[in-house]
C-alpha cells in the first residue's frame, strides 16, 4: 500500500470491491476506494471529555480525505451521563457508533468488545482524554499504508507525575526481558494501530486476564513505531491508578512470562542449598561436643522458611485460580444496549 489513497485490485468473484469493464477492452477499470479505519475508544466516566473529544476528532480525522474514519465508543459501565453523550452524539453523526457494557469490566476488556465489532481495513484506539493527540493516528497510518502491520505509539515526552514515568520504564523494561518476544517494538499503554489480519488473529485471544498491548505483541507480524508527545489531561480524572498499574503488571508477568514460577524454583534451590551448609555446621558442632544453643536463632529460621513457603503456595495458587477462570470459561463481557447503525463497506467513490 502506497500514497494517499489505496488501490484495491480484487477479483470480480469478491463482494468487498466491484471491477468495472471497459467496453472497447478487456482491461479492467479499478476505482480508487478510501481504506476504512476504525477507532476504538473505551469509555468509563468521560462526561467532561466526550464533547471535546468529539470536536477533535472531527477536525482532525473526519475532516482527513485519503480515509475513511468510523468510531466506536464503549461505554464500560459509567456512572455518570457519558452513555447519554454518546447516544446523542451518534444520532447527530452516522461515523459514531456506541456499544453500552453491562458494568464496568475494565478497559482492556471494553477494548476487547470493541475489536469484536470493528470492522475497519485497519483498527486504532485512542483514548477519550486525548492525551494521546488524534494527529499522531494520522502518521500511524502513514507507517500502516508503507508496509507495517503493528504500529505503536512511544511517548517521547508525557505530562505525568513522575513515578508513573518511573514505573512504565520498569514495567516495559522488564516486559522486554522476560516476557514479550525478543525484538518486538511494543510500547506500554493501549496506544497503536494494528491492521484488519491483525485485528483477527487478536480475536482469537480467549483468555479472562487481558494485557491488550502485550497480546498485539505477542502476534508478531512487521512492526513500526511512532514517537509522540503525550499531553496533560485537561478534564476528569484519570482511571489508571497505581494499583490498576501494579495489577497490569502482575498479569503480564504471570500471562506471559515463566518469571515467576523460575524465581520460586530458584529460590527453594537456594534456601535447600543453604539448609544444607547450616545443617552441616549444626551436625560437626554436635559431633565435637560444643551444640549451638539458641532458640531465637531457630525460630527466626523457621519464620523465615514458613514465610517463603507460603510466598511460593500463593504464586502457585494464582495460577491454579486463573486455570480454574479459564477452564469455567464464563463470558469477558455482556452489551447491554447499542447506539448508532453499522456502516457498510463503500463500494465506490461517490
Amino acid at each position: 500500500m502506497s500514497g494517499l489513497g489505496v488501490m484495491w485490485q480484487q477479483r470480480p468473484e469478491t463482494n468487498d470491491i466491484s471491477w468495472l469493464l471497459a467496453e472497447e477492452t478487456d482491461e479492467p477499470l479499478v476505482r480508487t476506494v478510501k481504506p476504512r479505519v476504525t477507532v476504538l475508544t473505551p469509555v468509563y466516566n468521560e462526561e467532561a471529555n466526550l464533547a471535546r473529544y468529539e470536536r477533535q476528532v472531527t477536525r482532525v480525522l473526519l475532516a482527513h480525505p485519503d480515509h475513511e474514519f468510523e468510531f466506536l465508543l464503549i461505554d464500560d459501565g459509567s456512572t455518570d451521563r457519558s452513555w447519554a453523550l454518546i447516544q446523542e452524539l451518534c444520532a447527530r453523526n452516522s461515523r459514531f457508533q456506541g456499544l453500552r457494557l453491562s458494568r464496568n469490566f475494565g478497559a482492556h476488556v471494553a477494548l476487547c468488545a470493541g475489536f469484536a465489532h470493528a470492522e475497519g481495513e485497519a483498527v486504532v484506539t485512542l483514548a477519550c482524554d486525548l492525551q494521546d493527540p488524534p494527529q499522531v493516528v494520522l502518521q500511524f497510518l502513514t507507517e500502516w499504508r508503507a508496509g507495517a502491520q503493528i504500529v505503536w505509539g512511544h511517548r517521547r515526552t508525557r505530562q505525568d507525575e513522575s513515578w508513573r514515568v518511573v514505573a512504565s520504564r520498569l514495567f516495559r523494561g522488564l516486559l522486554q526481558r522476560h516476557a514479550l518476544p525478543r525484538g518486538s517494538r511494543f510500547t506500554t499503554g493501549s496506544f497503536f494501530l494494528v491492521d484488519k489480519k491483525v485485528a483477527e488473529c487478536y480475536r482469537e485471544f480467549q483468555e479472562a486476564n487481558r494485557i491488550t498491548f502485550a497480546l498485539i505483541a505477542w502476534t508478531g507480524f512487521t512492526q513500526a513505531v511512532v514517537e509522540y508527545d503525550r499531553l496533560a489531561r485537561t478534564a476528569g480524572q484519570t482511571g489508571w491508578t497505581f494499583g490498576k498499574m501494579m495489577k497490569a503488571m502482575y498479569d503480564a508477568f504471570l500471562g506471559f512470562s515463566p518469571l515467576p514460577i523460575q524465581l520460586i524454583t530458584r529460590t527453594g534451590v537456594l534456601l535447600f542449598l543453604g539448609s544444607c551448609a547450616v545443617s552441616s555446621y549444626l551436625l560437626w558442632c554436635w559431633m565435637v561436643g560444643r551444640p549451638v544453643p539458641g532458640y531465637t536463632s531457630i525460630m527466626l529460621a523457621l519464620m523465615f522458611l514458613f514465610g517463603v513457603q507460603f510466598l511460593m503456595l500463593g504464586v502457585v495458587g494464582e495460577y491454579m485460580h486463573r486455570i480454574y477462570v479459564e477452564v469455567v470459561r464464563r463470558p469477558l463481557y455482556f452489551v447491554s444496549d447499542r447506539a448508532g447503525r453499522p456502516r457498510k463497506v463503500p463500494t465506490h467513490d461517490n
